[in-house]
C-alpha cells in the first residue's frame, strides 16, 4: 500500500514539473546552434539564438531606454517641429543589431519599449511611436543589408550605406501613418497650429488649416532620416574600430562579420566554425 501511494505520489510530482520540463526543452532547442554551414546561414540571416545574445537584449535594450532618457535632458529638439527630439538611445539598438542580429535586435527594442512604459514620459503615446520607430528602422536596416549583400559582398561602409538607405525609407514610410493619426485623432491639427506656426515661418513656410497636415507629417519624415542618419553614423564610427572586427561574444564572431565576410577568407568566422564543429 505504501508502495502504491508512493507510486501515486511521484507520478503527480512529474505531472507538475512536466511544463517546466517542456519550457526548458523548447529554450534549449532554440538557444541551441547547429553546427553545420546551416546554423551559419542562421546566424548571418536572423542572428545569434543562444545564451549570450540573449543576454544582450536585455542589456542593449536597458541601455537605449537609459541614453533616451539623457538625450531628453539634453532636449535636442528639431527645430521646425520641435516636440521632436534626437534620440541617441537608439544607438544601442543599432550596436545589438550589428552585433547579434537583427531577430535578437529587435526583441531589444520591446525591452525598451516596456522599460520606457515603466519610467519613460509621455505614456503610453511616447513608447508606443518609439516601438514603431525602432522596429521599423531595425527592419529598414536589416532589409538594406540583405538586399545589398545579394549583389555583391559587402564591406562595412557598404553594409552600413544599405542599411541607411533601406532603413531611412521604411522608417519615413512606417512612421509617417501613426504620426497621421496622432495628428487627426489625438492631437488635431487646429490645436498644433499656434505651436508650430512659428517655427515654420523660420524657414519661410506659413502654415495653415490647409496645408498644416501635409507639411507637419512631410517635417517629421524629414526628422525620422535625419535621425536615422545620426544613430548610423554613430554606429559606423564604432564599427571602423580595429577591436570590432576580432571582437568574441561567447566565443562567436559579431553579425556584422558575418554578413561582410564569408568563413572562407575571414579569420574571425574560422575561428567561430571551428570552435562550432
Amino acid at each position: 500500500m505504501l508502495r502504491r501511494s508512493t507510486a501515486r505520489s511521484e507520478w503527480t510530482d512529474m505531472r507538475a514539473w512536466a511544463p517546466i520540463y517542456y519550457f526548458c526543452g523548447i529554450y534549449q532547442r532554440i538557444i541551441n546552434v547547429p553546427d553545420s554551414s546551416g546554423g551559419m546561414r542562421a546566424n548571418r540571416d536572423f542572428g545569434r539564438f543562444d545564451s549570450v545574445s540573449l543576454a544582450g537584449v536585455a542589456v542593449f535594450g536597458a541601455l537605449s531606454a537609459i541614453l533616451a532618457y539623457f538625450s531628453q535632458l539634453l532636449g535636442l529638439n528639431f527645430p521646425i517641429v520641435p516636440y521632436l527630439q534626437f534620440d541617441f538611445g537608439e544607438v544601442a539598438i543599432i550596436m545589438a543589431l550589428f552585433l547579434y542580429g537583427p531577430v535578437p535586435a529587435i526583441m531589444s527594442c520591446f525591452v525598451e519599449s516596456v522599460t520606457l512604459f515603466a519610467f519613460g514620459q509621455n505614456v503610453p503615446v511616447g513608447p508606443v511611436l518609439k516601438l514603431f520607430a525602432t522596429v521599423s528602422t531595425v527592419l529598414g536596416v536589416w532589409g538594406g543589408v540583405a538586399f545589398g549583400s545579394r549583389l555583391r559582398r559587402l564591406s562595412v561602409r557598404g553594409m552600413m550605406g544599405w542599411g541607411a538607405a533601406f532603413g531611412a525609407a521604411v522608417r519615413a514610410l512606417i512612421m509617417t501613418i501613426p504620426n497621421y493619426y496622432l495628428l487627426v485623432f489625438l492631437y488635431t491639427v487646429p490645436a498644433l497650429l499656434g505651436f508650430l506656426s512659428s517655427s515654420f515661418k523660420l524657414i519661410g513656410l506659413n502654415l495653415t488649416e490647409g496645408n498644416a497636415l501635409f507639411l507637419i507629417l512631410g517635417f517629421t519624415a524629414i526628422f525620422n532620416v535625419l535621425q536615422l542618419a545620426l544613430v548610423m553614423g554613430i554606429s559606423f564610427g564604432v564599427l571602423e574600430l580595429p577591436q570590432m572586427s576580432s571582437l568574441r561574444t561567447g566565443g562567436r564572431a559579431p553579425w556584422f562579420v558575418a554578413v561582410t565576410a564569408s568563413s572562407s577568407d575571414h579569420p574571425a568566422l574560422d575561428k567561430t566554425a571551428a570552435g562550432q564543429g
